[in-house]
């Protein structure tokens, strides 16, 4: 994936309007990779360059219950700190009745490396429309109090 994409940074959390933090979940929590590139935004941290941007998060298990919902509460706090506006999902779409968690969109692996569900990445797409609605309108308001 990082031959693809390339490995996040500082600047790329700098110029997001909104930040969408993904991770497997190691034991409850996420992966030592994520936190590693959390702490690596400090310095942004430090002069304030993530406050008020939108914030999400989603993950993935190898079992049920292994889990989701408590990887995606942990993730709440960093950016919470980083000043990040959180954006959970509630049941504000009706695939939350049956995929995904309120925290963020979720999935489960099983020890095969199962693909997602049609129901998780409708969960997933979800995620994404409403934390880009947020940032767009959180973006608008800066722009108009700059008028």
């Amino acid at each position: 994936m990082t031959k693809e994409y390339g490995i996040p940074n500082e600047g790329d959390a700098e110029w997001a309007d909104g930040i969408i933090f993904g991770t497997p979940t190691r034991f409850g929590n996420s992966s030592a990779e994520l936190k590693a590139f959390i702490d690596s935004l400090g310095g942004l941290w430090f002069q304030g360059k993530l406050n008020g941007k939108a914030g999400g998060a989603f993950c993935s298990t190898s079992t049920t219950h292994g889990g989701n919902e408590s990887t995606l509460i942990s993730l709440y706090n960093p950016m919470c700190h980083l000043g990040l506006i959180l954006v959970p999902l509630g049941y504000a779409d009706p695939a939350m009745f049956q995929a995904g968690t309120p925290y963020g969109a979720s999935s489960v692996s099983g020890q095969n490396s199962t693909p997602p569900t049609d129901l998780d990445l409708t969960v997933a797409r979800f995620q994404g429309r409403r934390v880009t609605e947020v940032a767009t309108a959180l973006r608008n308001a800066r722009i108009t109090e700059t008028k």
